[in-house]
This record gives structure tokens, sequence and C-alpha cells, in this order.
């Protein structure tokens, strides 16, 4: 090991609570260390998150940072790396950041993460407290660093920035989860992501960036990655890529190889939009034995329309429709996601999405497919003036707290505090009063149509729903007693 001391550090959030918990090992962590590591660095992590909880009221905030100050001071580094994942972590950022300073004062302190590389100048302010901003994929960036500390580099007081390139994606690049501090045999959950470079321009897609356009593990090597997480037994392992597979032949090249596999004892889930799938996808996803978190957005023609979200605006409401009704016919565990008061919306294109929805409930006799909804939230995901000022000017949006992560009060409720369009004017900021009631009276009637394996988490052999579509279930493609 190299003599420089490196400290990852993961400030969590002072004000996002409950919002902003993420998982107990982060896969954008996890990778920073490998690298960090394999080039022979004494790289630590302390996940303060993972300690001490989010903090959720003014008291616990204070306990929160007092204990943070105790943890800071235990720890030796030449070089500490906070992650400002997203903007629910600014403010936490910046006060741990503080406390690095007071209790290393000769320590090099660099800041990356998905807010740095969308809004750099909020961390170089005078007197913000870091000496190194790192825009894009983090993992060369610091290994970069952590060579030029190591070689003598240790100018602190102004703020440089440093632009990371692109991650190679093979297998002498995988991440160590079983040697990461924070992991241990039998969690819950562990994440990984199996591509980077998200094509959709939304912030939940945005915050693996990088501008090589999307790559991923060669096929192969995407399995032995999910293997190896696999083998610390986790409850369940999620693939986070916003969009499971972009590209059509990757994907279906990973569902034949973990169908081949047939681990019945892995509990894996995968995200995927209605238009990067089609039926072909469903059959593979259904002999793979996965759970899929369909990100379907709106189920409104106009909404689209206006918004430019799909070129066909009837056409892709009839795919996902059509897709929604397969998934459930196969039987395969689905969550479907929708988003409403996000810009552009009225209340009769929530209404044409609910509309859509009650269709899909009453039609089906029973089901494999939970509904879930969120108000949309404002995320910082490029300039101010195509964050904020376009969709006022297009459709009268009203974000009242357009740098919400600066202030110190619930980050949930400004980030939701949105009016979303001109026709919505008469309402309060944020207001579910127009789609919220109607939506979960349809998510418990749907509930209430759940298989008994579909609750318990595993893809459904009833031949109902099949018969009501015309589908090959499960029954017919394989053995009963699967």
């Amino acid at each position: 090991m190299q003599e420089t001391r490196v400290l990852l550090v993961y400030p969590g959030s002072l004000y996002g609570g409950s919002w902003a918990d993420g998982p107990r090992v982060k896969p954008e962590l996890v990778q920073i260390w490998t690298e960090l590591r394999r080039a022979g660095f004494d790289a630590g992590v302390l996940d303060l998150e993972a300690e001490l909880g989010n903090p959720g009221d003014e008291a616990a905030r204070e306990a929160f940072l007092q204990l943070a100050d105790g943890l800071l001071a235990e720890r030796e580094a030449d070089l500490v790396v906070l992650s400002c994942w997203s903007a629910l972590q600014y403010t936490a950022s910046l006060a741990v950041a503080e406390r690095v300073r007071r209790h290393h004062p000769d320590a090099v302190v660099a800041v990356e993460g998905y807010h740095v590389s969308v809004r750099p100048d909020d961390f170089n302010d005078s007197g913000v407290p870091f000496d190194w901003l790192i825009a894009g994929e983090a993992e060369t960036a610091v290994v970069t660093l952590a060579a030029a500390v190591a070689g003598g580099d240790r100018e602190t007081g102004s703020c440089r920035s440093l632009e990371g390139t692109p991650q190679p994606l093979d297998a002498g690049h995988l991440p160590d989860y079983a040697a990461y501090p924070y992991s241990a045999e039998g969690l819950p959950e562990l994440g990984l992501f199996l591509s980077r470079g998200c094509p959709y321009n939304a912030p939940a897609c945005l915050l693996r960036p990088g501008g090589a356009g999307w790559h991923a593990y060669p096929p192969d090597v995407a399995v032995a990655a999910i293997e190896r997480v696999a083998a610390l037994e986790p409850g369940r392992v999620s693939v986070l890529d916003p969009a499971f597979g972009f590209e059509t032949g990757w994907r279906r090249a990973v569902l034949d190889r973990l169908a081949a596999a047939d681990r019945r004892d892995l509990a894996l889930s995968i995200n995927g939009r209605p238009d990067a799938l089609v039926r072909l996808d469903v059959d593979k996803i259904y002999n793979a034995r996965l759970r899929l978190h369909l990100e379907i957005g709106t189920l409104s023609r106009e909404l689209l329309s206006r918004t430019g979200q799909a070129a066909n605006p009837e056409k892709a409401v009839a795919h996902a429709l059509d897709l929604l009704e397969y998934l459930n016919a196969k039987g395969v565990v689905t969550l479907a996601r929708f988003t409403f008061n996000q810009p552009g919306e009225t209340r009769e294109t929530a209404g044409e999405t609910l509309d859509a929805i009650e269709r899909f409930v009453a039609g089906v006799p029973n089901t494999s497919v939970s509904l879930h909804a969120q108000p949309w939230a404002f995320v910082p995901g490029s300039e101010e003036d195509a964050d904020v000022t376009a969709p006022a000017s297009r459709y009268g949006t009203r974000i009242e707290h357009a740098e919400w992560w600066k202030e110190h009060g619930d980050a949930h409720e400004a980030a939701t505090a949105v009016v979303a369009s001109h026709e919505l004017a008469g309402l309060s900021p944020g207001d579910e009063s127009y789609w919220r009631p109607r939506f979960e009276e349809l998510r418990e009637r749907l509930a209430a149509k759940l298989t008994a394996d579909a609750r318990r988490g595993l893809r459904s052999h009833e031949t109902v729903g099949s018969e009501a579509y015309g589908v090959p279930h499960g029954w017919w493609m394989e053995p009963r007693w699967h």
C-alpha cells in the first residue's frame, strides 16, 4: 500500500430525512474504494448515513453533527473525498467538509458526485472548504488526485477542478463488494450498476454522469458481477441502472444467461421503461425470474404531446398498456411507477392517466402488478434556464424553491412544492388533491387482486390471467412443479 491515506466520506443528508435514505452499501463508493485499493492506496470509508442515520428534526441534526465530529476526528487522512451524490447531500457536504478542515487542516479536501457535475458553482464560492471539485465519473479522477497528493501536491485554500474520464467496464474493473467495509453477508439488499451513460433526459437517470454514451460490462462480465454480489446472500439484489440494457442485444444476452443459470435462490430486480421493452423481453424476464420496476411516468397522450416526451404519444401509450397487460398475464412481479404533477400536467392529463389505470384495474381477473405514484420533485439536472425558466415559459410551471438544497428545511416538501402548469395555478404548490385520492383507491383495488405468489415477490402461475389475454403462461412453458 502507498503511504498516502485516502478517506472517502458519505456525508448523509441533514434535511432529506427518509426521502434521502440510501442503501447501507452504496455502489458508487464501492467502485471508487475498489479502484483506490487496486492502485495501491490506503483507502478507508466513513459513511455517516450508515453510521448515524439521516436526522429528522433539529435536535437530531445537532446530535448527528456532534457524533460526526467525533468520527471524523478519529480518522487520519491525507486526502478526504466527500460524495455529494445528489442535491440531498449538499448541506451535509458543506458541514462535514468544514469539520474535516478543522480536524485535519493539512488534508486535501475534494468533493465528487452528480451535484458537483450539474451545479459546480455551488461548491466554489468564496469560503467553501473544498480544494478540488471532481466532475463526471469519479473513479479515475480520484485515483489521479491521490497520486498527485502522494507526489507532493498538497496545496489547499483554493478550489481547482478535475474532470473524470469514463471508467472502463470490464472484468478487471469489477467492484469488490465482499471486502468493502460496510458490506456483510445477509443484508436486506445490495445494489449494483451494470452500465453507465443513461441516454434519458430525466434526473433519476442522470445520477450516473458521463459523456461517453451508454456503455456496459460485457454480458458474461455483467452476470459475473451479479453472481459476486449474490454470493453475499442478500435478501435481494437490485440492478440499479435506470433502464436495464438500453441496447437490445446486450439486454437479451444478459437475460438469457440469467435464465440459463436458473438461480431460484436469488431475488433479482431490474428497472425498465416501456419504450425500451417489448413482449419478447417480457418472456426473457419471466424465464430469468426477475422482478421489474417499470417506470411508466404518465399514460396521458396529451401530456406526452405537450412535453415532447414521445414522438407518437398515441402509440407510446398503447404500447405501455399492452406491455403492462402482458407482464400481468405472464405473472411477472411488476411495480408500475407513475409521476404526477410534472411540468405541463393539468387536471385533464392526470385524469387521462387515472382513467387508463382504472381500465387496467377493472380488466384484470388477478394480478402480479402493483402500483406506485410519486409527485414530481424538482432535482437539478442542468443549467437553471433549462431546469426552471424553460418550463415556466412553456407551461407556466412554478418551482417555489429553485435552490431548495441550500435551504434549512424539509427537502422533500420543498422539492415537490411545484405548480405544474397555468391550468393548475389555483392550487397550492405540491397540492396532490387532484390526483392522489383517486390513485390510492385504484392502487388498493389492484392490490386486492394480487396473487399469492406475487405477494411473496414470486412470479405467478395462475392460468386465469393468461386465459384472459391469450398469453402462453408459465404452466404451458414449464413443468408445473416450477
